[in-house]
């Protein structure tokens, strides 16, 4: 009887990349970035509890990282399906126009898709993981299957690095600083952690920090608030990720859920992630780059 090994198994670049400890600042700079779209803005906003349980967002948002990279297909099958539920109940209420749009549109999911997949490959790079330009491919077609649990059409998603490049680059005129993006980057610069999560504050404002200064120039000029000087913040990063890399990995990566460590144990030691078995994996070929919904006008 074959294994189970989710829906992209040790011979993946998801596999090897998403247990990366930069991905945690590429997590951050993505909410930076995802933010300036402004209907999605309005959404989390309107819909989230981010305000009054910032450590448990973060969380939920790991564990879902967490369960659809390193569970089992029928784990992460119904990650997926219980955030399909979620956001099918959610509605955008646009003040200016009255206009009710749902969350969990098209449009809207192709943009938080497509920030996060370039905010962890880039987060992963910049920091100093060595990926070449075919595994970059690779991973963002991979990224499809995440798609496809989130309510997407996979072939509406970006297939390679180039897709993924060309989609933001269409996307930064309907970007904008609106009151709620800057309610959302304000708040990530500095969370009200209360309790014994109040001891997090300068470390999170720190990666914050770092998570925006890795987003695009364009993004940043949009927010008129300079980040780290970018020579600086691959640095810092680089610094981070390597100081990270120094906590045993079995306990770095339980957290904020199991499942590797379950897969692990399912697939023995093939199912250990690393940046060695990362550089030796290779293919026949890249994905090929095609016209798909992404590159709509």
């Amino acid at each position: 009887m074959s294994v189970d090994s989710g829906l992209f198994g040790p011979t993946s670049v998801t596999w090897h990349l998403h247990a990366d400890p930069a991905m945690w600042i590429g997590g951050i700079s993505a909410l930076h970035l995802q933010a300036l779209h402004p209907l999605a803005a309005m959404g989390i906003v309107q819909n989230s509890s981010f305000e009054e349980d910032p450590f448990g967002r973060l969380v939920s948002t790991g564990s879902f990282i967490v369960q659809t990279t390193w569970g089992t297909r029928a784990e992460a099958e119904l990650a997926g399906s219980r955030l399909r539920a979620v956001h099918a109940g959610m509605r955008i209420h646009e003040a200016g126009t009255g206009k009710i749009h749902r969350l969990d549109s098209p449009d809207l999911l192709l943009w938080v898709h497509c920030a996060l997949t370039r905010s962890n490959l880039h987060a992963v790079r910049r920091g100093g993981l060595k990926i070449t330009p075919e595994q970059a491919d690779h991973y963002v077609h991979e990224q499809r299957s995440i798609a496809a649990l989130v309510g997407l059409d996979p072939t509406d998603t970006p297939g390679t690095a180039a897709d993924l490049d060309d989609y933001l680059t269409g996307m930064y005129g309907a970007l904008a600083a609106s009151e709620e993006a800057m309610v959302i980057h304000r708040f990530l610069s500095s969370p009200p952690l209360q309790g014994l999560h109040r001891a997090l504050r300068p470390a999170w404002s720190a990666a914050s920090r770092l998570g925006y200064s890795i987003i695009p120039p364009e993004a940043q000029a949009l927010y008129q608030r300079p980040g780290i000087p970018a020579p600086m913040a691959t640095v810092a990063l680089r610094a981070a990720r390597s100081a990270a890399l120094l906590v045993p990995q079995q306990r770095r990566l339980s957290f904020p859920a199991p499942h590797l460590s379950r897969a692990i144990a399912r697939l023995g030691q093939a199912g250990v992630p690393s940046g060695k078995r990362l550089r030796s994996l290779s293919w026949s070929a890249a994905p090929t780059s095609q016209v798909h919904g992404a590159d709509r006008k």
